[in-house]
């Protein structure tokens, strides 16, 4: 079997022979089932130890240990022994889980507030 290496010249028409193979290829492979193999595997999840899950969220280490222990919205983690494992993805969805809508309160939501954490009503009033 004899191969002979192309010329400059002949350069375009291999390159376009090799792309007319692949298409084929792919052809074949999208028949079968399997033409994206990379769409069929699922994102593998990355343990991150404690000081990696500070350099994420952006605080110290002594915040991160008590977002762990915070009674509402703690972070998700896992404990080994003494060692604190996360999730990187578990930590994304945390932090974007946390987003506030800036929707603007009404009036009437606003005075409900503030009457709220008064003791006793003034004697003028409110004056909203």
């Amino acid at each position: 079997m004899e191969t002979s290496t192309p010329t400059f010249d002949q350069l375009p028409h291999v390159v376009s022979g090799f792309s007319e193979k692949l298409d084929r290829v792919l052809d074949i492979l999208e028949k079968l089932g399997i033409a994206n193999p990379i769409k069929n595997v699922k994102p593998s999840r990355r343990l991150v130890y404690a000081k990696e899950a500070c350099q994420i969220i952006g605080k110290s280490l002594s915040t991160l240990y008590r977002a762990v222990k915070a009674p509402k919205d703690p972070i998700p983690s896992y404990k080994r022994g003494k060692l604190l494992y996360f999730y990187e993805d578990e930590i994304y969805a945390w932090i974007e889980s946390g987003r506030k809508h800036s929707a603007t309160p009404s009036l009437a939501e606003t005075a409900a507030a503030i009457t709220a954490g008064m003791k006793c009503r003034p004697r003028g009033g409110y004056n909203f």
